[in-house]
């Protein structure tokens, strides 16, 4: 089994593990309206399946809530290793789920476009430079550890088609682990 395909299972299956357990969620009022705040998030992780294999990643966003459940804001996405540079920058859509009798977790679905540009230098020349279009798709659960701080774990399906090693490398996927602090 290749790599890629490891990633592209596991990713899956925490999908749907997600999704499941969203799916048997009732609403509840949250202990603390998220309505109208603006959420600053920042994590590190990994990309896999880039153009240059796998790579650190350093994740940032800004979510504004428009209801209790709803957010819109931009997402930063970093990936380097020592040949890669990737830089994505998207508009993101965030559905955040409020559990039943858990007000401390809040599993999380999300959307967005936007662009990626990556550099790849390799010494024999296979690399170079391309900018494409971006659409990550994530699921994610935040865990409250007070009303001030939250952890936070995002698992990102990237769609691209970038063209950097003289073929089209047009998915990787991006795991951050960080913390949310709301203002």
């Amino acid at each position: 089994m290749t790599k890629r395909a490891l990633w592209l299972t596991g990713g899956l299956l925490l999908a749907v593990l997600l999704v499941g357990s969203v799916a048997e969620a009732q609403q509840v009022p949250s202990a603390v309206s998220r309505a109208g705040r603006f959420v600053f998030g920042a994590g590190l992780g990994l990309q896999g399946d880039t153009v240059d294999d796998t790579a650190f990643a350093l994740g940032v966003s800004g979510d504004y809530y428009l209801n209790n459940n709803f957010s819109i804001g931009p997402l930063l996405q970093f990936g380097l290793t020592g040949d890669l540079f990737q830089l994505g920058l998207t508009a993101q859509a965030k559905y955040t789920f409020d559990l039943a009798g858990l007000s401390a977790i809040k599993p999380h679905v999300e959307a967005g476009i936007g662009f990626i540009y990556a550099d790849l230098d390799l010494p024999d020349g296979r690399g170079g430079d391309d900018t494409s279009f971006l659409i990550p798709l994530g699921v994610g659960l935040e865990y409250r550890l007070s009303p001030r701080i939250s952890l936070d774990t995002t698992l990102f399906f990237n769609f691209t088609d970038l063209d950097v090693r003289r073929g089209n490398d047009e998915f990787f996927l991006t795991w951050l682990v960080g913390v949310r602090i709301p203002f």
